[in-house]
């Protein structure tokens, strides 16, 4: 096999892509989150609640596969931890939310804004974040990620009853919102401060779950303010929605992200659509590609992948649609980040 090799750092390579300068190659950055307990074998409930063991277990991560990106991450409720709700560890599997802090809406009262300094396990983040930047920050950029608003609200009040909280107390969903969008600006603080990148997810609001005219009435003011306020800061940021984004890809746009993360959607729509707006990023499929197929696939479906979306206008990343699997085979990961010194550089 010819091996490859790269000219630019992850670094580097993030930078010019975002200024518009020449690449070596498209950049690789799979959505490596829980899966780095694997690498340092260790329990995901470990990892979870420990900012020395997820910085140590990212930068095992990073030095294993050499991605291009790294991001700090556990679950899409750590702001929503911090402001009042409860999550259950299993001792080798995700957190996920055990009891939101709104039972009912006279306990909006108990709802705070999140100090990340000290509340939940923001500090796990920040401490994860800071030793990854102070051991391979100089080769690497690190994304630190949080959930914006939307998201934060379901898991405030609970994903179900926040979705009928849109049609019979829209005053409710706003005064979530605007206390989750002033800890996303905190967060953002603390995440700067710290030399790490904003990376902000809304699942909730994936077009599975709410109409275009609800992102739009709900979603993408709160999202625009928070993209204004990283950029006021001087810092790019990254978008990320799970599930069906098609409903949604031009308001995702609107936000005015830097990068938009994208899982279920055809990149070749996408570009045409926003690709001279905004740099994608995406969209391998995480459980039936990484997760339980060969390497052999991985590599056609990444083939396949680049040749829709390496061309696009604003820049691409080659990456899973959403989060890798914890236990999808190292060689698989290998694959796709080969596939992208193999395939993305003709385009370039």
């Amino acid at each position: 096999m010819v091996i490859i090799r790269d000219r630019l750092t992850p670094k580097e390579r993030i930078l010019a892509l975002l200024t518009g300068q020449p690449l070596d190659r498209i950049p690789s950055a799979p959505l490596i989150l829980n899966h780095a307990s694997r690498v340092l074998r260790v329990k995901v409930s470990e990892y979870n609640q420990n900012g020395e063991t997820m910085g140590k277990a990212h930068v095992a991560a990073w030095k294993r596969y050499g991605h291009d990106m790294i991001l700090i991450f556990s679950t899409t409720s750590t702001l929503a931890e911090a402001m009042g709700s409860k999550l259950h560890f299993p001792e080798d599997d995700a957190p996920y939310l055990e009891a939101p802090v709104v039972q009912s809406p006279e306990d909006i009262d108990k709802v705070r804004i999140p100090d990340p300094e000290k509340d939940g396990r923001l500090p796990v983040y920040l401490r994860a974040l800071e030793i990854c930047n102070r051991e391979v920050g100089d080769q690497v950029f690190v994304g630190c990620v949080f959930a914006a608003p939307f998201t934060t609200g379901a898991a405030l009040r609970g994903t179900e009853d926040f979705i009928k909280e849109t049609y019979k107390n829209r005053q409710l969903v706003n005064k979530l919102m605007e206390v989750a969008k002033e800890g996303a600006f905190r967060m953002i603080d603390a995440i700067l401060v710290r030399g790490g990148v904003p990376v902000m997810v809304e699942p909730v609001a994936s077009g599975s779950l709410i109409s275009p005219a609800q992102f739009r009435k709900l979603v993408l003011p709160h999202l625009q303010e928070i993209v204004n306020y990283a950029h006021s800061k001087g810092s790019p940021i990254v978008l990320h929605i799970c599930g069906k984004t098609s409903q949604v890809i031009e308001l995702m746009a609107e936000s005015g992200a830097d990068v938009l993360s994208l899982d279920l959607i055809d990149l070749g729509e996408a570009k045409a659509r926003v690709g001279d707006r905004v740099c994608l990023l995406g969209n391998v499929r995480p459980a039936e590609t990484l997760l339980k197929g060969t390497p052999e696939q991985v590599r056609e479906e990444c083939r396949q992948v680049i040749a829709k979306a390496a061309d696009n206008p604003r820049g691409f990343i080659l990456s899973s649609g959403c989060e890798v699997p914890f236990n999808t085979p190292p060689e698989n990961l290998d694959a796709l980040i080969q596939a992208a010194r193999e395939f993305g550089r003709n385009n370039q």
